[in-house]
């Protein structure tokens, strides 16, 4: 009879005795693992720090509607007429005398609306001026995480309207709460990353190259726990999503950006630019474009008129 360990030699010699067809000698390679890319990777020109296409058609596909979940509807046969307009460079610009008008007669800081509204925006390492202003929305989730939305949310009293707790905040240039108030986490000026496609670890093709080509605007909204997924996940937005106060102090945001890069920023939705990469966020939820592009377009003439 052969001895065990004879058996488990003969064995051992056996399995590792044939050769790759690389080198004739034995390797053992670690299973590939797949990772999701950026589906907007390949459409990003680094040279210019601008996706591919026109500028209508790159705010038609980048503000595709964010279902539940994050899933991400169809690109937008049209825009609204008036951002169309925008898009289409067919309307001039606000200036900083008509701006500084408007918010002194308002009583509104700069401040609070991205700065000092004399400088520019921020820029990416190669020196490119920011293109793009994208939407977010806090998914602040409620407590207890089941707990049904209340009108607790649209006031001073709930948590998270509180947004001078923001003010530190690293990953966004500015919040705005319900109650339609915004506080400036960071002046529109500096390089501020707040999505997954701007960290090289998560979209290596891009990276953080292109930090400083986004103006990143958080929206306080409370969302609450779905009970078929772990506990504490933040799946379900409150419907209507942002409250008209918000899409007033939004499009307030919107024209400051452009103003001060003298140029109609790209809009886009956070889902959209993150789409394709692991774990991409879901929002905004519960967006109603035409309501902020209402408010943008009586903003606009108000601003003119002012």
């Amino acid at each position: 009879m052969i001895p065990a360990r004879e058996i488990v030699a003969i064995t051992v010699l056996f399995v590792f005795s044939f050769p790759s067809e690389k080198t004739g000698s034995v390797e053992i390679y670690p299973p590939v693992v797949e990772r999701p890319h950026s589906a907007l990777a390949p459409r990003f020109d680094m040279a210019t720090m601008r996706f591919t296409g026109s500028v209508p058609s790159q705010a038609r596909y980048l503000l595709r509607h964010v279902y539940f979940g994050g899933k991400l509807g169809d690109t937008l046969e049209f825009l609204p007429k008036f951002i169309d307009s925008l898009m289409l460079e067919r309307l001039p610009v606000i200036t900083r005398d008509q701006l500084r008008k408007y918010i002194a007669k308002h009583k509104i800081d700069s401040m609070d609306i991205g700065g000092n509204i004399s400088r520019p925006l921020s820029r990416t390492k190669s020196g490119i001026m920011a293109g793009y202003f994208i939407i977010h929305d806090a998914s602040n989730l409620m407590s207890p995480p089941y707990k049904k939305f209340t009108p607790i949310v649209n006031s001073m009293r709930w948590y998270h309207n509180q947004i001078w707790r923001q003010k530190d905040f690293k990953w966004a240039h500015a919040f705005i709460n319900r109650l339609g108030l915004s506080i400036t986490c960071n002046d529109f000026e500096k390089p501020v990353y707040g999505t997954k496609f701007e960290k090289s670890i998560q979209n290596p093709d891009v990276g953080d190259t292109c930090v400083g080509n986004f103006i990143h605007i958080e929206n306080i909204m409370p969302r609450r726990s779905s009970r078929r997924k772990r506990p504490y996940n933040d799946e379900i937005a409150i419907n209507p999503g942002l409250t008209n106060k918000q899409y007033e102090r939004l499009a307030l945001l919107y024209l400051t950006a452009s103003c001060r890069k003298e140029g109609w920023l790209i809009p886009s939705f956070h889902a959209v630019i993150d789409e394709g990469i692991k774990d991409a966020h879901s929002d905004p939820q519960n967006f109603e474009l035409n309501k902020w592009v209402k408010a943008m377009q009586k903003l606009y003439h108000q601003i003119q008129k002012a």
